[in-house]
């Protein structure tokens, strides 16, 4: 429970951080278009009372009004909103006529003049032959428009978690001396190791690169020895369940500085940005005894990396085969 606890303190910021891009994420596709209409409903809403408000009034003390007048309020009030008023004047007339009606407290008879100057009104009206040009509607392309850009952050905040959590989890291993805690320590991972290291051994064998290690010291503190037609490289294998770091490079690059010879350095699991760096700066430093990465987990792949490095330069297989190893753990 303790270690539930501690992990939720450690990754709040990220937690939070991802119930704020999920959360971006259901805003921008469920309520963004929803609040856009909205908004636009409203507007529709403003011209229509108005409306009805200015052409009650104009019946109502009997000022003269036709129908092309009803026409020229509905354009007016579409252009000022930027809206498009979903009836034309004939429909609008229909309903101030039902509000009049509906109206107890106009006495009957004006009711009935004003119903009678409405229905003549209503006469002139004929439908048109070519469709009325509307103010575009941009309501659906707005809509659109936020719902893209909300998805846009959200998707730019996942990312920047994602990398944020990367960039925590490398800085974590680079913090690490050596091999501490990068390695786990039980009896299926050493049998691993121990099978990746012979393998790599096996195929610096078969290319013909793989040299005897000197005698008269148990402890060589790397692998392997390699050679080509120019060079001789100290060759160390890491099989990690995590990504190597910075102190294992560090120690390594120590190694190859140490020997005077080249490094080659074979990773099952990757290296951290920081040791990628590392690496190229000593490269760039150092012309005659470069270190080479290889990142491979598979045989083929192994032999494939290695001969890149080693190929064209090895002209005759190795006839030693009796290459010292102890297993990374």
């Amino acid at each position: 429970m303790t270690s539930v606890f501690d992990w939720i303190i450690k990754n709040a910021w990220n937690l939070f951080g991802g119930i704020g891009v999920a959360g971006t994420f259901y805003f921008s596709l469920a309520h963004v278009p929803d609040y856009v209409k909205d908004i636009t409903t409203g507007k529709v809403n403003v011209v229509h009372e108005s409306l009805m408000d200015d052409i009650q009034e104009l019946l109502f003390y009997e000022k003269p009004v036709t129908i092309e007048d009803i026409g020229s309020f509905i354009r007016g009030k579409e252009l000022k909103q930027g809206v498009s008023y979903p009836y034309n004047p004939d429909e609008l007339l229909v309903q101030i006529q039902e509000r009049f009606m509906g109206n107890k407290f106009i006495p009957l008879e004006k009711r009935e003049s004003l119903l009678a100057s409405i229905k003549t009104v209503r006469r002139s009206y004929s439908s048109p032959t070519v469709p009325v040009e509307k103010p575009f509607d941009w309501s659906s392309i707005l809509s659109w428009a936020f719902s893209g850009l909300g998805v846009l952050i959200a998707a730019i905040g996942a990312v920047s978690i994602t990398r944020k959590l990367k960039n925590d989890r490398e800085t974590e291993v680079d913090m690490v001396a050596g091999d501490v805690v990068i390695n786990q320590y039980h009896t299926s991972m050493t049998a691993a190791a121990y099978e990746f290291e012979k393998m790599v051994g096996e195929v610096l064998e078969e290319i013909g690169a793989l040299k005897p290690l000197p005698e008269g010291r148990y402890d060589h503190e790397y692998d392997f020895l390699a050679a080509d037609n120019e060079s001789e490289y100290i060759v160390e294998v890491k099989r990690y369940s995590r990504l190597l770091g910075l102190g294992t490079a560090r120690e390594f690059m120590y190694k190859v500085n140490q020997s005077g010879k080249g490094g080659i350095l074979v990773v099952s699991s990757g290296v951290t940005q920081r040791t990628q760096q590392l690496i190229y700066e000593h490269n760039k430093l150092s012309e005659n005894q470069k270190v080479y990465l290889i990142v491979a987990n598979s045989k083929n792949e192994v032999k494939s990396k290695l001969s890149d490095v080693l190929s064209d330069k090895t002209s005759n297989k190795s006839k030693h085969s009796d290459a010292k190893s102890c297993a990374d753990v």
